[in-house]
């Protein structure tokens, strides 16, 4: 993980080269793979696409009206801390696809959808990814998902109501334009969930331990109570002591799969960042919700 720099200037620069960065890769490939190529994606990408399938309007444009819409939302449901995280990259996005429309530019040489599947896949992957290790968001479907659990449905998990948007996009799709577009589209949405994994966590495993020394009992049942509820995981936890300070503090410690570990990244950074934390690939995870100890293990 880039460690950020005490510098000011540079840790300025770190932020501006996070947030170049994730633009370049997220919209570049919306430009000059998936509309050339007619394909499609979940989140705000699939929906630009097919508001802009029966209007014929810029495609940056639309994307900017959905994005300042989104961060209205966030805005005066959540409060100035989630537009904290979307709002640098819902400017840079729209900005960046505005000049890469009026680049006469093609990736592929010809139609290919499988390629263009996994290239975008790939670079969404990259851009999300690289966001992520900033603390940013880009304000699609994940923003839209916890702007409905805090308003009505506090009962489901962030993720599963945002795999439920992605669904209804890409199912949506299918009818708009063809079911192999919304099957290349399902190809990205695992590419790049992949891709992320990799950037983010460093790996691919199927499982990981996540270990969280927590800053104070204040923040540790706030954390508890996210991965219990929002995540649907498991924790343990115990009291540990710092030897050179003598300090103790309780220690989480929480087995999930790689997708999840970045959700609770991703909320430790916002709710505890004076916590210290560390993370491991699981070669194999016998228990309940896992594999069972008595099946043969074939790995």
């Amino acid at each position: 993980m880039w460690k950020k720099p005490e510098n000011k200037a540079l840790r300025f620069l770190r932020e501006a080269l996070i947030v170049i960065v994730s633009a370049f890769f997220g919209s570049s490939v919306q430009i000059f793979v998936m509309i050339p190529n007619g394909m499609t994606s979940g989140g705000m990408p699939g929906i630009a696409r097919l508001i802009t399938h029966f209007f014929p309007v810029s495609y940056s444009l639309v994307y900017y009206a959905l994005s300042m819409v989104v961060l209205a939302v966030a805005y005066f449901t959540m409060g100035k801390g989630e537009v904290k995280r979307i709002i640098a990259l819902g400017f840079a996005y729209p900005i960046m696809l505005f000049i890469f429309e009026r680049v006469d530019y093609e990736m592929l040489s010809k139609p290919d959808p499988l390629l263009a599947a996994l290239l975008i896949g790939a670079f969404y992957g990259i851009a999300t990814g690289v966001g992520y290790i900033g603390g940013y968001s880009s304000g699609g479907s994940d923003t839209i998902a916890r702007v409905l659990k805090h308003t009505m449905l506090n009962h489901m998990r962030t993720g599963d109501i945002q795999m439920m948007i992605d669904v209804v996009i890409i199912g949506v799709s299918a009818f708009v334009f063809d079911m192999n577009t919304a099957l290349y589209a399902i190809i990205t949405a695992v590419v790049a969930a992949r891709v992320i994994a990799i950037i983010t966590v460093g790996y691919i495993g199927k499982f990981v331990q996540f270990d969280i020394i927590t800053s104070s009992k204040e923040k540790s049942d706030i954390i508890t109570e996210f991965i219990l509820k929002d995540v649907n995981r498991a924790v343990t936890s115990h009291v540990s002591r710092g030897e050179y300070t003598k300090e103790e503090r309780r220690t989480l410690s929480v087995i999930c799969t790689p997708a999840e570990s970045i959700k609770i990244k991703k909320f430790v950074a916002e709710t505890d960042p004076g916590s210290f934390a560390t993370v491991m690939s699981l070669t194999n995870v016998w228990g309940k919700r896992f594999q069972d100890i008595n099946e043969e293990d074939n790995t």
